[in-house]
């Protein structure tokens, strides 16, 4: 880990939940660095911790029974595991806010979408309903909503995908904060709306100089927008490098294997119809995570010490580094 100060460090976090069948390591050593104003893409399959991680980001996850069990979440080089809830609700959204994967589920049904967003300015900036109002307005139209006075005065369900995620991305936005965690914020949208809406994060990323996490398993979105890149496996952080690292150099048999599966543009007219590259096997429990290092059951270049001893971090040059023996 870097020993400059960052905006954001989170240090060998673990979030575990316990449930009738178990322990399930959700989130297990995790650690990775932001810095002010830059993108970095945390990505992996469905399942490996990404969200789980964002949660406790934001001290979201519910006890029980889920729990953040070690490490520590440095913003701005206080811990926020050990702030008073008070202290943490005076941060989420303002400071750090989140962009949720499904909309409907995080805006309130009954309520319109102009008076969601002005209650944001009424707790955290402490304006009056008029002035809350007008502004709630001018940031539907800074997100480029259409006829933004009148959708303030609809709701969630009146709304088209693409004006939900605008209408959840103008209530994180409210407040100016310094990080915009952004949970699959184009999983359940069509392609054109797709780009529109990593458009408008990239624009106001540098309109409001925010650093963004974006969280996905769509590796040509962490392409376009982030800078540094971390891989999730199985509740591990298994490489973390430059974009241009983890797409030119992948070094992680995990990484490799991701890129490989990914379709190109041009490969069926060089090489004919052939099947996408796929990773053999299935991702582990998180209830009975495998001995040694989580990928070797998947692995083709697996060794006897891999099924044994969990490996540790190696330093690839750079900021380029991965967890593995090879």
């Amino acid at each position: 880990m870097n020993t400059t100060r960052h905006l954001l460090e989170v240090q060998r976090l673990k979030t575990h939940f316990y449930t009738f069948e178990g322990i399930a390591k959700a989130v297990e050593n995790v650690s990775f660095y932001m810095d002010e104003g830059e993108t970095l893409g945390l990505v992996g399959e469905s399942g490996c911790g990404k969200s789980v991680t964002a949660l406790s980001i934001m001290r979201l996850i519910k006890n029980p029974p889920g729990k953040i069990v070690a490490g520590q979440i440095l913003f701005e080089g206080a811990d926020l595991l050990k702030l008073s809830e008070s202290r943490m609700r005076a941060i989420r959204g303002a400071r750090i806010s989140m962009i949720f994967q499904e909309p409907m589920t995080s805006l309130n049904p009954v309520y319109t979408i102009g008076h969601q967003i002005a209650e944001m300015f009424e707790i955290h900036k402490r304006t009056n309903k008029k002035e809350s109002w007008d502004r709630a307005v001018e940031t539907l139209r800074q997100v480029q909503m259409p006829s933004p006075q009148k959708r303030a005065h609809e709701y969630p369900y009146q709304l088209s995908g693409g004006m939900r995620q605008r209408a959840m991305i103008a209530m994180t936005m409210a407040c100016n904060p310094k990080i915009l965690i952004a949970d699959e914020p184009t999983t359940a949208l069509d392609v054109t709306i797709q780009a529109q809406i990593l458009d408008l994060m990239l624009k106001l990323k540098e309109d409001f100089g925010a650093a963004v996490l974006i969280i996905t398993h769509d590796l040509g979105v962490v392409a376009e927008i982030a800078q540094r890149i971390v891989v999730m496996y199985a509740s591990q952080v298994v490489e973390e490098g430059t974009t241009r690292d983890i797409f030119n150099h992948p070094k992680h048999p995990y990484t490799q294997g991701l890129l490989r599966s990914v379709p190109r543009l041009g490969d069926r007219s060089r090489y004919g119809r052939t099947r996408l590259l796929e990773i053999t096997g299935m991702v582990p429990s998180l209830y009975d995570l495998p001995e040694g290092c989580n990928f070797h059951p998947r692995c083709k270049h697996a060794m006897a010490i891999c099924r044994e001893t969990p490996p540790e971090f190696v330093d690839l040059g750079g900021i380029h580094r991965m967890r593995c023996y090879l």
